[in-house]
């Protein structure tokens, strides 16, 4: 099969966007200016052919794939290529029904984007700094390969890190040190994982495409396999210390990067100040990074390790769901209000992992895929807000509707589908979520009134979400009479491409929540094979769920 990853999905954005900003950068403070058009429209071609290449291979046109009855740790597209066979490293790419939505939806979010900021400043080197930010995505999802996942997981900082500190607020070099260094420290603790989880291979019992000079190697589907066999027979891979210890690294990685409570405290800042772009991508698709290096990586090497940590995820999850929310109401900045609540979306994700349910761990898997559309449409808002009105304190919103109902009309909407309204992506998620926590608690014999505070929670929360934006959208200000933070110029709403981004938003919230299968079918149909394949065999049958 032809390689449809490596130079399309990867090298394509990367190459691009560096010849571009090569090419940008020689010119003048002139020369920049007039090239701001031709390479926006040029970074916009170059992102809707990478859309258009992964909606058809999900349509079956570039292959013939099934998304669909995808073993545990098998996967399409599949390529290899030596690199540094000495020490066992290969450029290995591939796809399953854990990364594929996570490419498709990069692949979505990068035209969006570019749409919904389509007058940014210094638009010559911003739009080719997106398109370097997918493409280091992608190759996060689609990496087979420790040293290569690693390369790219690091690589995806450098352009958020810019974003931040070139187009960001006020006190954007204090949130760009903060997210660099929050992020980059707990990165290094996973790379102290990986390189331990290196060594400890037996080089006596070499693994495939180990590599020469050390007979060991990087190759996580071969790491992978041999794990479950030495996992196998109530036996522990690496041994119960290690095990625990390597689970508890790449776990503290991966939360950082989520965020979970404790963790969370560089996201505020990072999407208070970075511009709307940097916000939709950081919130759509690289907090997602977390949970996919979560199940790609621990959770399927060290199943009797997430046992043993089980009751400690879900004390996390919970945590972060109550205290994502709650901090919410008291908020003041609307981007600091959506910033929080993504903490508490992050807080569902973990604790339908946590349940150790087939169930939950689809819903974990629908929830990173329906909040990576949600939540770019809430950043999306909040800049578009910033931008005509040239506050970010709800205050300011204050009879909004009577001035600007496009902007209105697409704030409720995003907050009731970030709130889990039927028939809106994010409800399903939740709803699958609750029953996952249900089914655990009756295997664990705990009562079912624990399932009572983070649905209490969720419901005082849209309660007074609701409240809160019907108070300050619809009521206050006048017709004639402007909010005071536009000191007298003209009244403002959406511009044509914002009300295009936020229109394909909608309507795919609207489609993946009316028909969830699209996606869902996949993702716990992978969910089901890697319990019958690694769970089931290793920890013993678990309730419900299937």
């Amino acid at each position: 099969m032809q390689d449809w990853i490596s130079l399309p999905l990867v090298g394509f954005p990367l190459i691009a966007s560096f010849i571009l900003l090569a090419f940008v950068s020689r010119a003048d403070a002139k020369m920049r200016e007039r090239l701001n058009g031709p390479i926006r429209m040029a970074c916009l071609v170059f992102s809707l052919v990478l859309f258009i290449l992964t909606t058809g291979m999900f349509f079956q046109y570039f292959g013939d794939v099934s998304w669909e009855g995808i073993s545990f740790n098998t996967y399409v597209f599949y390529k290899q290529y030596s690199w540094i066979e000495s020490l066992g490293i290969h450029w290995t790419v591939g796809l399953d029904a854990l990364s594929f939505p996570m490419v498709w939806l990069t692949t979505f979010l990068l035209p969006v984007t570019i749409i919904a900021t389509w007058n940014e400043k210094n638009g010559a080197m911003y739009f080719p700094i997106l398109l370097a930010m997918g493409g280091a995505l992608i190759g996060v999802f689609v990496a087979l390969d420790l040293f290569m996942f690693y390369v790219f997981w690091e690589l995806t900082l450098i352009p958020m890190f810019f974003l931040i500190l070139v187009w960001g607020g006020a006190d954007r070099k204090y949130a760009s040190q903060k997210f660099f260094i929050y992020t980059f420290t707990a990165s290094v603790v996973m790379l102290l994982g990986l390189i331990t989880l290196y060594f400890f291979q037996d080089p006596d019992n070499p693994l495939a495409y180990a590599g020469t000079m050390t007979g060991r190697s990087f190759d996580i589907p071969s790491i992978t396999t041999y794990a479950f066999t030495q996992n196998s027979g109530g036996n522990w891979y690496l041994g119960p210390n290690i095990q625990k210890v390597l689970f508890a690294m790449l776990m503290l990685g991966f939360l950082v990067k989520l965020p979970a409570v404790p963790f969370h405290t560089w996201l505020p800042d990072a999407h208070v100040q970075a511009p709307t772009g940097g916000s939709m991508l950081l919130a759509g698709v690289m907090l997602k990074m977390g949970a996919y290096g979560m199940f790609r990586l621990p959770l399927s090497l060290f199943p009797h390790a997430l046992e043993y940590f089980q009751l400690t995820l879900m004390i996390i999850g919970m945590v972060s769901l109550v205290w994502g929310a709650i901090v919410c109401l008291g908020q003041t900045n609307l981007k600091k209000m959506v910033a929080y609540s993504s903490v508490s979306h992050m807080g569902v994700i973990l604790i339908g992992i946590a349940t150790m349910q087939p169930m939950g761990w689809a819903a974990a898997l629908f929830m990173m895929f329906a909040h990576g559309i949600i939540s770019p449409m809430l950043f999306a808002v909040c800049g578009a807000f910033k931008h005509h009105y040239h506050s970010m304190e709800i205050g300011a919103m204050r009879g909004m509707a009577k001035h600007s109902p496009w902007i209105a009309t697409s704030m409720m909407f995003s907050w009731m589908a970030s709130l889990g309204l039927p028939l809106l992506a994010g409800f399903v998620a939740e709803l699958m979520m609750f029953i996952a926590l249900w089914y655990f608690l009756v295997a664990e014999g705990w009562s079912v009134f624990w399932m009572v505070g983070p649905a209490l929670v969720l419901a005082v929360t849209a309660a007074y979400y609701l409240w809160s934006m019907q108070r300050t959208i619809f009521e206050g200000g006048d017709e004639t009479q402007p909010p005071e933070s536009l000191h007298g110029e003209p009244v403002p709403d959406l511009a044509s491409p914002e009300k295009l981004a936020m229109l394909v938003l909608a309507a795919f919230t609207i489609l993946f929540g009316v028909m969830p299968w699209i996606g869902l079918d996949m993702m716990h149909d992978w969910t089901k094979q890697i319990f019958e394949g690694l769970i089931m065999p290793i920890l013993g049958d678990f309730n419900g769920g299937a």
